[in-house]
């Protein structure tokens, strides 16, 4: 359809303008390019750096050529464009989790003579952001002055620092930058060959790619293989067949200790809380220090800790044929059947290292102890974990296709119905024991009580039938009106209404530019726009509908002296479960001027979302009994906010060039919320922000004794000057935890995004950046659990879990001398602290403005490349998260990141030289 039919909110990316920005992981091209879509990139892990994605605030559906897939790890130069369809007349028709859709298009043949094209790229990466943790002697004075604050004598002397400076390790001592040597430069590389021709009766594009990447921190690592092969033939008169087949191969590696933030020993704490006063090896094994929580050595756990591969193969197939009748001018039928295939094998192989574990010496001037033992997980045994998982998707599509124009009158129309079926199982053995460390087959393993087996299958089913139909007079006034009828087997049978449900969508547009009264010089397209839709989603587990049984602990009855096991129902059928509804408004214009100089894309909406799926365990109080539904549809969320698109083309002499500006604001609230029984009613969730932050309200830090005396007293707590201070909320004179929190912080995403690209050429030289921004965020420099209550970090705590600290947070921490501190005071005491509470304190800003892109690139001459038989010769010079400016880097928190939890794979900074050749 053309874009100036188009009624709904859409936009689209060319595949070329992507490309502009290349990475391994397709969904990182989007942020700032496109209005209404948030793309965060929350780690920069090898293999699993991709983007979080909301559009509007909701999550999206991805379609690739058709069909429900992924898109990640598609090869970039594969694609031929995407469109992001986000309001519900637009995406009603691709069915359920359709409130937002991101469609993918790869590239297809033309009827051209071959050409084959290739792109490769080399680069380099490191930290995007780079903490600075305190060396071996500044960690020893500022030990020392935090000791003295707590009232105890220090514990090191210059004679130990001299030995820290010295760099003999046979002393004991060292100067070491664990965090440098974790994460030090990784590099990447890609490569893309390429055929596409055809003539009129084939066509066909063929690719295969490789994408490598090793990551920044030692054994870490991902490779990607695509294959893709698109072809389509004129099979017979009114016949067409196409056949697109694809596949993928990837590997990702990594140690046995991992770069998750759900692991709390990851080798990014590890590298944060290793002791910089000791070398890195000590009578030949690696050296650990001790923390409260664990021992950490970062970099022997990334080079001896063992390791967990996977290796996945993905086949995906689609296979459609189209016929014209020859009847009826513009009618057509369309069958399409894709079938896909993955298979992941993994291997988790855990091999226990050695360490020389330093001790400081607990009185002043005492010799550093050293005692070997295992690694923090306290194993001697190694173990291993294989594992095989398996899923099949089968999607058919049938459809009825018409379009012709009678006279001014211009007529579509669609119908479709579509089944989809997956069918997934999976397996797993663990084995520990093995006496030949290299020998790491589940055969070898040597302690029978330690082996263990685990599988399950899993089957999906849904369906859905739907029709559309446009109609436009003199390309002037437009309608779109639309149903989508879906079935899913989350949902019962029994209840009418509650397994299928209708989606019906509408909009309307009026190009008033096509006006015979419309008489603009200026003015080239001034189109209004207005729709309304009903889209669902499903957001739940198979089978919760019904009764929920569980085994027991321990046996039910004894039958002849022998214990039975039993099963008892942990949740009662709920055949009313259904889809949550999400009722979408979406009205705005477009508009172009001068020649396409000038383009303005505006639209405000709102959405109404209902029947979310909630819990139902929190609704009641324990008294009332176990016995009820565990879910129920009865939480409801409105979204509500603008996005626009200022674009700006022109060419002045040689020099083209191309600007966007992209801005998008959403609002997110709780119309009703599902809180638990006996919550405060300014704790409850109905009203406030989605994703809002529960804590106390701080008044900043005490500055002496008589304001701790005269201030309210905080229950459980001993409090000194330089803690923090909280507002008693309920004026009672006491804080407590129950009475005084409210909420606080901004939710993790934030509230507004935008971007400004800018390409332009001259003369075969080329120049393209992407900035983009986000503001109305809000992030937790501590951990904070569900509940709202918080945790130390190491941004936060100086010597967190007796570990080392950034050294900007020691040197800003409160002392008698810096009263105006940013950070409460300087302490090694971890118990009973008053200050790890969540409350304002600890909230920073996490508005940011990111170069997420900048390329520079040459073309050579046609004229000299033609003599050696090149169509085409382009270098370019490549840099990704250039430059950030945000208050968060300086604690070493990517403004991306969802939050501080234990430690993200940091985001990279990546310098790349590229080549593309044509010919």
């Amino acid at each position: 359809m053309k874009r100036a039919s188009i009624t709904g909110a859409v936009s689209q990316i060319d595949g070329k303008e992507l490309l502009k920005a290349p990475m391994g992981n397709v969904t990182n091209m989007l942020g700032g390019r496109v209005a209404g879509v948030v793309a965060l990139q929350q780690s920069g892990q090898p293999g699993s750096d991709g983007a979080s994605i909301l559009v509007r605030g909701s999550g999206a559906k991805y379609i690739v050529d058709g069909v429900a897939r992924d898109f990640s790890q598609i090869d970039p130069n594969d694609i031929e464009s995407v469109s992001v369809l986000k309001d519900a007349s637009s995406a009603a028709i691709y069915g359920m989790d359709a409130s937002a859709v991101i469609i993918v298009t790869t590239k297809r043949g033309k009827a051209a003579p071959a050409k084959i094209s290739y792109t490769g790229t080399f680069g380099l990466s490191q930290n995007a952001v780079m903490l600075e943790m305190l060396d071996g002697p500044g960690y020893a004075y500022w030990y020392n002055k935090a000791r003295e604050m707590d009232g105890d004598t220090p514990i090191f002397t210059q004679r130990q620092i001299d030995m820290m400076l010295n760099g003999d390790p046979s002393d004991g001592w060292g100067n070491t930058n664990w965090y440098e040597k974790t994460f030090g430069t990784g590099y990447n590389q890609s490569h893309n060959l390429n055929v596409t021709g055809g003539n009129e009766r084939i066509k066909y594009f063929t690719s295969i790619g490789y994408f490598d990447q090793e990551g920044n921190v030692k054994n870490f690592s991902f490779d990607r293989i695509n294959i893709r092969s698109n072809i389509e033939a004129k099979i017979a008169k009114n016949w067409t067949m196409a056949v697109d087949l694809a596949g993928r191969v990837q590997r990702s590696n990594r140690p046995g200790f991992s770069g998750d933030p759900a692991d709390w020993n990851n080798i990014a704490q590890q590298a944060m809380r290793a002791h910089p006063y000791v070398p890195e090896n000590y009578n030949g094994l690696p050296v650990s220090t001790n923390t409260s929580s664990a021992t950490v050595s970062p970099l022997a756990s990334s080079e001896e800790s063992g390791y967990a591969k996977s290796n996945t193969f993905y086949f995906q197939s689609n296979v459609s044929l189209k016929y014209d009748f020859p009847f009826l001018k513009g009618l057509s039928a369309k069958f399409m059947v894709a079938y896909d295939y993955s298979q992941t094998y993994s291997k988790i192989y855990s091999t226990p290292f050695r360490t020389m574990v330093a001790t400081l010496p607990t009185t002043l001037d005492g010799n550093i102890s050293y005692a070997e033992n295992w690694d923090s997980r306290k194993k001697s045994e190694n173990s291993l974990t294989e594992g095989l998982t398996r899923n099949t998707q089968i999607t058919t599509n049938a459809s009825l296709n018409y379009a012709n124009t009678f006279g001014k009158h211009n007529v579509s129309a669609i119908l479709l119905m579509e089944t989809y079926s997956n069918d997934g199982n999976n397996f797993s053995a663990y084995g520990e024991g093995f006496s030949i460390k290299e020998l790491a087959e589940l055969k070898y393993a040597s302690i029978p009580d330690k082996m263990s087996i685990n599988g399950m299958s899993s089957v999906a089913r849904k369906a859905g039938f739907a029709a559309r139909v446009n109609y436009d007079y003199a390309n002037k006034y437009l309608v779109e009106l639309s149903c989508r009828y879906d079935g899913s087997y989350l949902f019962g049978g029994m209840v009418d209404g509650k397994r299928w449900s209708p989606f019906p969508a509408a909009s309307v547009g009026w190009r008033i530019s096509n006006e015979p009264w419309f008489d603009s010089k200026a003015i080239d397209n001034l189109k209004l726009r207005a729709s309304i839709g009903l889209t669902g989603t499903t957001g739940i587990s198979a089978y919760s509908y019904l009764n929920t049984l569980g085994f027991l602990d321990t046996p039910a009855v004894v039958l002849g002296g022998v214990g039975v096991d039993g099963m008892l129902t942990s949740s009662l059928a709920n055949e009313n479960l259904t889809w949550a509804k999400n009722l979408q408004y979406n009205g705005g214009f477009d508009l172009s001027m001068w020649g396409g100089r000038l383009g303005v894309e505006f639209d405000v909406f709102y959405k109404y979302i209902y029947d979310i799926l909630s819990g139902v365990t929190a609704t009641y109080p324990s008294s009332f009994g176990g016995y009820y539904p565990k879910y129920e549809n009865s939480n409801k969320q409105a979204h509500k906010g603008f996005e626009i698109t200022l674009s700006h083309r022109n060419r002045v002499g040689d020099f083209n060039y191309n600007v966007s500006l992209t801005g998008t604001y959403t609002k997110r609230k709780w119309l009703h919320y599902n809180d638990a029984a006996n919550t405060p009613d300014w704790l409850k969730l109905t009203g406030k922000e989605v994703g809002a932050q529960v804590g106390f309200i701080s008044a900043g830090l005490f500055q002496s004794q008589e304001e701790i005396d005269n201030s309210p007293t905080i229950v459980g707590k001993a409090v000194r000057v330089g803690d923090i201070k909280y507002v008693d909320r309920n004026g009672d004179g006491v804080i407590s935890y129950e009475q005084d929190r409210g909420y606080v912080g901004a939710a993790a995403y934030p509230k507004f995004v935008g971007g400004l690209s800018f390409s332009g050429d001259w003369k075969g030289i080329d120049l393209s950046f992407l900035f983009q921004a986000g503001l109305g965020r809000d992030v937790a420099l501590t951990g904070v659990y569900s509940g709202g209550i918080m945790d130390n970090t190491q941004m936060t705590k100086p010597f967190y879990h007796g570990g080392n600290s950034p050294k900007y947070l020691v040197e800003n921490s409160w002392r008698e001398d810096n009263t105006n501190a940013e950070f409460p005071r300087l302490s090694i005491v971890q118990a009973s602290s008053n200050n790890a509470y969540s409350s304002t304190f600890w909230y920073r800003s996490g508005d940011y403005l990111r170069l997420k892109n900048l390329q520079i690139g040459y073309t050579f001459p046609q004229k000299w490349m033609s003599r050696i038989g090149i169509d085409r010769l382009r270098i370019y010079f490549e840099g990704q998260n250039l430059w950030t400016v945000s208050e968060l880097t300086k604690f070493n928190i990517d403004p991306e990141q969802p939050g501080v939890s234990n430690g993200y794979y940091p985001q990279q900074r990546i310098f790349s030289f590229g080549v593309n050749l044509a010919f």
